[in-house]
């Protein structure tokens, strides 16, 4: 089941991976916005991820000689699965931060150069940080991939720092964004302007039978309003470009607010996949519970398949709970289809030279 379920999400997550990074680039609003350079990094990590997958998938059930195995293989699926890890991870922190920043400090400058920016710096802090395992990375006796013995205690030490710095710091970090964008989210969405409704409460209304005295009313009421314009004719144009300009900043302001709750699922779901990854990692390396033991053996093959899952079905997620994202992917898959296998037959014909 392990060895089967694993090409399975590789062949969904690399999928998944190849539809956000079309519908992103194909898309000129998209390709705009700095949550968009996090996401089109996020599905090159997953899909490197799962590319290290596929190698191990291909070195456990395809080749049964132990001395076969590559060390080259091994250490740099290795290498690509931790330092894949590590940035996935960050990025997600990235995300729900942007998207903080978006809601809490609308004046502050995002644009695609900084995005840029933040990738280049956590690229390159992830490879730094992760490159002590092309170091210690073999291949053992039983022709399977694992660390040397000799470097056993510098892995102890690592992982106890990698679980400190890629789960337990990220997954705090993108819970308390997620809160506090919900807090937020809530509070723009009331002021948020909706429908008029009709009230049928008539038990303050006052019916008069005489028609001199409708009249009289009626001239009251024109004479006041009349009175109220004259006395400030000059704030009627301004007032029409408020209202414009406060029209614009709440359509802007929801399209926003949308992009915000497709991206606040995708981390939720990010953090509830890897969860038994963590506790996994936690039990091992702070309780000190036997990896050995039935319970832990069995949350060691859940937080796998969970790792793999998460990889297969995030975008998806956030193509499909992205009402921009879901809006723009038939006419995208269209005009693909129209450019790639539905040439029109004119231009067959002269390139043909007919």
């Amino acid at each position: 089941m392990y060895l089967s379920y694993m090409p399975v999400c590789c062949i969904v997550g690399f999928t998944g991976n190849c539809m956000v990074w079309i519908l992103i680039r194909s898309n000129r609003i998209f390709r705009k916005l700095p949550s968009s350079i996090y996401l089109l990094t996020l599905a090159v990590m997953s899909s490197i991820f799962l590319l290290s997958l596929v190698s191990f998938w291909v070195e456990e059930g395809f080749t049964n000689d132990a001395g076969k195995h590559s060390m080259i293989i091994c250490k740099c699926a290795t290498f690509l699965a931790h330092f894949c890890d590590f940035s996935s991870v960050w990025l997600i922190v990235l995300v729900a931060f942007e998207r903080l920043t978006l809601l809490y400090r609308t004046r502050y400058r995002r644009s695609v150069t900084n995005a840029k920016a933040h990738v280049f710096v956590l690229l390159l802090v992830g490879t730094i940080c992760n490159s002590w395992i092309l170091v210690v990375a073999e291949i053992n006796e039983h022709g399977t991939c694992d660390i040397k013995t000799e470097y056993e205690y510098l892995y102890n030490a690592f992982s106890i720092a990698e679980t400190l710095i890629c789960m337990i710091l990220p997954t705090f970090i993108i819970i308390s964004s997620n809160a506090l964008v919900v807090i937020k989210l809530k509070a723009h969405l009331s002021q948020l302007p909706t429908s008029p409704k009709v009230s049928f409460d008539t038990a303050d209304v006052v019916y008069t039978t005489g028609i001199s005295q409708t009249i009289k009313s009626v001239k009251v009421i024109s004479k006041a309003s009349l009175c109220r314009l004259n006395s400030r004719p000059s704030l009627g144009k301004q007032e029409l470009l408020d209202v414009k300009e406060r029209i614009k900043r709440h359509s802007l302001r929801y399209a926003d607010l949308q992009l915000t709750r497709s991206l606040l699922i995708v981390t939720s779901v990010f953090i509830m996949l890897n969860l038994p990854n963590y506790l996994y990692r936690i039990g091992i390396q702070f309780l000190h519970i036997s990896d050995q033991s039935e319970i832990m053996q069995r949350l060691s093959l859940a937080a796998h398949v969970l790792l793999y899952t998460h990889h297969a079905i995030l975008f998806y997620l956030y193509i499909f709970y992205s009402p921009q994202m879901k809006k723009r992917l038939w006419p995208t898959a269209l005009k693909l289809l129209e450019c790639y296998c539905l040439k029109p037959v004119h231009e067959l014909s002269e390139n043909g030279g007919y």
